[in-house]
Order: C-alpha cells, then structure tokens, then sequence
C-alpha cells in the first residue's frame, strides 16, 4: 500500500472514530480528551513506526525559523478573533453555547478556567501533531503541495463538526466552519514556511486563547 494512501485511510478512520465519542459516548469534556489523546497520538505514533509516514525527530525539533511571523500572526489573530466577536456577536444568540457545554462535556463556570488552559496548552498541540504533522507534513511529501493543503485543512474542519454541530445557529455553524477551513488553511502555510508543527502550534494556541477569552465572558467570569 502507498505511504500516502494507508495515512489519508488512518486519518480518516481515527476521524470518523472520534466523531461518536465528541457527540454521544464520552461523559465529559477529560474523557473526551483521554480518547482522543489515544487516537490523534498514540495511534498515529504506532503505525508511523510502521509505515514511516514521517521522521519524527524532524518533526518534533524546535527550530527558529519564522519566529517574527508567529509573533506577528499570533497578534492579528487574537485581534481578528475578538474583533469578530465584538462586532458579529451582537448579531447572535449564543447563550447556548454554555448550556450545550454543561451538557454534553460537563463544562461549567467552574472548571472553564482550567479547560481554557488545557486547551491551548495542550490540545492545541495534539492538533497540530494530528492534522499538520501526521497529515499535512507527511502528504507534502507524496502528493502535491495544493492537494496536501485542502485535504489537511479539509479534514480539520469536518472533524470540527462533530463537535459544534448542536452549539450554533445554521449560519454561524455555517460561518465557523468555512473560518475553520481557512484556519487549516493558514496553520498548513506557517507550518511550511517555518518547517515544523511549533509555529501552527502559536498560533493555533493563540486562537484558542481568543476563543476561551470569549468563553470567559459567555460564563460571566469576566465582564
């Protein structure tokens, strides 16, 4: 079997697999994270030993390429998250968002500040080791760069879905969805600019940041 065809069927399968988990199985949002740990690291890190995807040595060295564009980028997508909010937000009842929260991953006011950490420090990373390393890194090497970008970016999105299907109205699901994609998007070009996961990693952490600002606010524990 090709290199890049038994990594697009992995990635598809662990997808698919975690969807159910995200919408029904798991009973709470560190369940949640256990499994997906399993499938989005462990996984992954056992079959590349079998199909030698990609070197992780490579892939996990920190290096300092790009280090102005993250800082850069990490800035203006932290402003353009907030700024979106402050302004589209008005348009929109999420007052769900927090109810769907306590509800399917048991996340409250009281233990969202310690998921708002989690997240970037460490999901975010899991991610990027999935989608960017795993996926886009190791795609670039056996098909075309554009394909490597859309199929990456693509499947980040879809697998978003699962998540967020039950937390918006169909046009804002509709809108985080197509900036999920152009996020992937974006994550594939720093990541090929800057040579490793890490520089994704900022910014995608930094995203998180934003978001789990707004969270913050949605539960009332900032004004």
């Amino acid at each position: 079997m090709k290199k890049h065809v038994s990594l697009l069927l992995t990635v598809g399968v662990l997808v698919l697999l975690m969807a159910p988990v995200d919408l029904w199985l798991a009973p709470n949002y560190w369940v949640k994270s256990a499994v997906k740990i399993i499938f989005f690291v462990v996984i992954p890190l056992v079959l590349n030993r079998v199909f030698n995807w990609v070197d992780l040595g490579e892939l996990l060295k920190f290096k300092q390429k790009g280090r102005k564009l993250i800082v850069i980028g990490s800035l203006m997508i932290y402003g353009f998250i907030i700024g979106v909010y402050l302004i589209v937000g008005q348009w929109f009842d999420l007052s769900g968002v927090t109810v769907t929260l306590e509800e399917t991953m048991a996340i409250n006011r009281d233990n969202f500040i310690f998921v708002a950490l989690y997240i970037p420090i460490v999901n975010a990373f899991i991610e990027e080791f999935f989608f960017r390393g795993i996926l886009f890194l190791a795609l670039t090497k056996y098909i075309k760069t554009g394909y490597a970008y859309f199929i990456s970016a693509g499947i980040f999105s879809v697998y978003h879905v699962a998540i967020m299907t039950n937390w918006f109205t169909i046009p804002l699901f509709l809108l985080l969805v197509f900036s999920l994609l152009i996020a992937g998007l974006l994550f594939n070009w720093i990541n090929a600019k800057t040579g490793s996961i890490y520089g994704s990693y900022f910014i995608h952490a930094v995203s998180n940041l934003a978001i789990n600002t707004i969270g913050l606010h949605l539960f009332g524990i900032i004004g």
